[in-house]
């Protein structure tokens, strides 16, 4: 979701679908091994994993390649398939 240095937009959305099971904001320092087991916990248990990952991860949680777009910003990593990746 929406939110290149902030995780507001996707917490709040996280809590307005209240169907979410993990929501990674850029504001949190995030252990990457914690939350594989918690998607596997939830994949054994539940049979779905609802994830949603702010843009802003795309610059803490997985390295961008730390080039600018046009308007002078820094191009964030895409976070989209990174959970698949995972």
């Amino acid at each position: 979701l929406m939110g290149r240095h902030c995780g507001f937009i996707a917490m709040n959305a996280a809590l307005a679908a209240r169907d979410v099971d993990i929501c990674l904001i850029p504001e949190m320092n995030i252990d990457l091994e914690k939350v594989l087991k918690h998607v596997e916990h939830l994949m054994r248990t539940k049979g779905h994993c609802v994830m949603v990952v702010a843009e802003g991860c795309g610059d803490t949680l997985i390295q961008s390649s730390g080039e600018k777009d046009a308007g002078g910003n820094k191009i964030l990593a895409d976070v989209g398939p990174w959970p698949l990746r995972s």
